[in-house]
């Protein structure tokens, strides 16, 4: 079948074609025909239906399928015949509006291909892996969030009023339009000002009190609040301060390293010099991941689809812009920028050579090893991981989410074996400084 080419700029292609009215007719018929032995049909023997009245019953829906056998089909061998991946599901569209049985059909097919990916020889790549060994500040720092973790409280002298980080022990009630509402009261309660674990302006309201104190809340639930019934709605608290306590640094001693299970201090070190190692190394991997990403894309030249440009630079503007891509209605649309727009290019651009180095080089993902990252990701959800097994081995789009950032690693790791690496050591200061300037 010939393709009439309308279109053919740099990745955007466009042709017309015809389906012949006769040769829909003639798989009509020749389906008909297969089907007609085996039909049973009131007032005439099995098999001894007459094709035309088959048709005449059938032939719309037949003629239908025949269409869409003989598109696909021809669009296939198009493909096939010029070499072109489509980058997304072709546009397909009927050109003479006016069509009836019997008419020729004229079609038109628009879409993008996917680009050919030049060959790059990696092994001419030189990446500088920086590295930096912890020191006595940042072990200091691990060891110091140690002790954040496990304060202790103590009463504050009488008369002394609350801060933020101070834990209060409160009563409260709730009431919304002057009436107490369903779980909106406590007794003894423990808060720590400034933890956020309550209403936003909850917290804020309680510091400055005395034990004793008491003090009516103001509050605003939000919008998206679990509790309908309350979502949106504003609502008083009366609170009563029964104490107040200030946070206290652990000793750095055996006490410490036992509340986390360790035997004593010698191993809580350790440990946390392991810790601090492991996030240095991590880190490493980070800056050596981005100077990979940044001189592939500076090597790498070729048009890029712009339907995948576009797509992805409305995912980065939706996560900027919080909006749930999922539960977005269809009108609702993103604030791209430019910046977005050329992170999306440059994510298009490394994923295009990422999957072309990966089908070259057979780096395809086995089946053990997602089903260990489908586990380890269950294990974010604990007391629900096989429910959400379930979830994910149902979810083609939840596999996708897990098997994209996998199958890239396996790339990167694959292409990190093929460049030249030359280590250079920082101090913990510079290192940190790269680091922070990735965020």
């Amino acid at each position: 079948m010939k393709f009439k080419e309308i279109l053919k700029d740099k990745l955007k292609r466009k042709y017309e074609f015809t389906l012949k009215a006769s040769e829909l007719n003639r798989d009509v018929d020749q389906q008909l025909e297969k089907e007609q032995p085996s039909i049973q049909m009131k007032g005439f023997r099995k098999g001894k239906v007459p094709v035309s009245l088959l048709k005449k019953m059938h032939g719309e829906t037949l003629l239908s399928e025949a269409m869409k056998r003989a598109t696909d089909t021809a669009v296939k061998n198009h493909f096939d015949k010029e070499k072109d991946k489509p980058a997304y599901e072709p546009k397909i569209e009927l050109l003479n509006k006016e069509w009836k049985v019997g008419d020729d059909v004229q079609l038109s097919i628009e879409y993008e291909c996917m680009p050919v990916i030049p060959k790059f020889d990696l092994s001419k790549l030189v990446l500088e892996k920086q590295i930096a060994e912890p020191d006595k500040k940042s072990l200091d720092d691990a060891m110091n969030n140690v002790r954040e973790s496990s304060l202790d409280y103590r009463p504050v002298k009488d008369g002394n009023k609350s801060k933020k980080k101070d834990q209060v022990t409160l009563d409260f009630e709730g009431f919304k339009d002057g009436k107490p509402f369903e779980n909106g009261s406590s007794k003894d309660f423990p808060l720590v000002l400034g933890s956020n674990n309550f209403i936003p302006g909850f917290e804020d309201q309680l510091i400055g009190l005395k034990k004793n104190e008491e003090k009516v809340v103001k509050v605003t639930f939000p919008e998206n609040y679990g509790n309908q019934e309350l979502s949106g709605k504003d609502v008083e608290f009366k609170c009563k301060i029964k104490e107040v306590l200030s946070p206290v640094l652990p000793k750095v001693d055996d006490e410490l390293a036992k509340k986390f299970g360790l035997e004593g201090l010698k191993q809580l070190k350790e440990n946390l010099e392991k810790q601090v190692e492991t996030e240095f190394e991590q880190a490493a991997r980070v800056l050596l991941k981005k100077q990979l990403m940044d001189k592939l894309e500076k090597e790498l030249k070729f048009e890029l689809p712009e339907s995948l440009v576009t797509t992805e630079a409305n995912s980065i503007a939706m996560k900027k812009d919080k909006i749930d891509s999922n539960s977005a209605s269809p009108d609702q649309t993103a604030n791209v920028t430019n910046e977005d727009r050329k992170i999306a290019e440059r994510r298009v651009r490394v994923g295009l050579f990422f999957a072309e180095f990966g089908i070259e080089n057979k780096l395809d993902l086995n089946e053990a090893e997602l089903n260990t990252a489908f586990e380890d990701e269950s294990k974010k959800y604990p007391g629900q991981e096989q429910d959400y097994l379930k979830f994910i081995k149902s979810n083609p789009q939840a596999q996708q989410a897990i098997r994209g950032p996998l199958f890239e690693e396996k790339v990167v790791n694959s292409i990190l074996e093929t460049v030249t690496l030359k280590e250079k050591k920082l101090s913990v200061e510079k290192f940190k400084e790269q680091m922070e300037k990735l965020n």
